[in-house]
């Protein structure tokens, strides 16, 4: 025979008010613990992507100028027709043989790459003086050591020096030593 329990008797399975602040709490006390963090990685994940992608140019240029025995030109290029006159480069940029020595693009010489815009927030610029990074066929990387900085949205930065010998290192300050600068 099956009993029956009064009613109130029975338990209820539920959240009391108490237990629905404390799970609340913790959650809220989670969130912000993890957002700032997940923020950062998300920075750091954008700069470390710009970072190979230039470095995966430089190492392309300079094995072109020396398979090939000509000067390769590295420059910001928002178009892929020219040089543009900036030290910006996340508009995009050309890689091209110089076969004339006049570090220009001119009729009959070859683009290699055009890299095109899509970085989103990240900036990245050559250090004052470095419009254009030059391979010579030696693979030798003309003229004085060039920093290139990539920055994010919230001013976080990373190096890529470029040596004379043409070698690309990653940094957390200029060449120089001095600190990098987000412009």
């Amino acid at each position: 025979m099956a009993t029956t329990q009064p009613i109130g008797a029975q338990h209820a399975r539920a959240f009391t008010l108490i237990e629905l602040i404390v799970t609340l709490t913790i959650i809220s006390t989670m969130l912000s613990i993890g957002i700032p963090g997940i923020i950062a990685l998300a920075s750091n994940s954008r700069i470390t992507s710009a970072i190979n992608n230039m470095v995966r140019h430089l190492h392309y240029a300079r094995s072109e100028a020396v398979t090939h025995g000509v000067s390769v030109i590295l420059c910001p290029s928002l178009q892929g027709d020219g040089c543009d006159d900036s030290f910006h480069w996340q508009q995009g940029f050309i890689l091209f043989a110089d076969s004339n020595g006049d570090r220009n693009l001119g009729s009959g010489e070859v683009v290699l790459r055009h890299v095109s815009p899509g970085l989103g927030e990240t900036r990245i610029f050559t250090s004052p003086g470095r419009k254009k990074l030059t391979f010579q066929a030696s693979g030798m990387a003309m003229g004085s050591t060039a920093t290139i900085t990539v920055c994010d949205s919230s001013g976080r930065a990373k190096a890529i020096i470029l040596s004379n010998p043409g070698r690309p290192r990653l940094a957390d300050t200029r060449a120089d030593g001095s600190p990098l600068v987000c412009i």
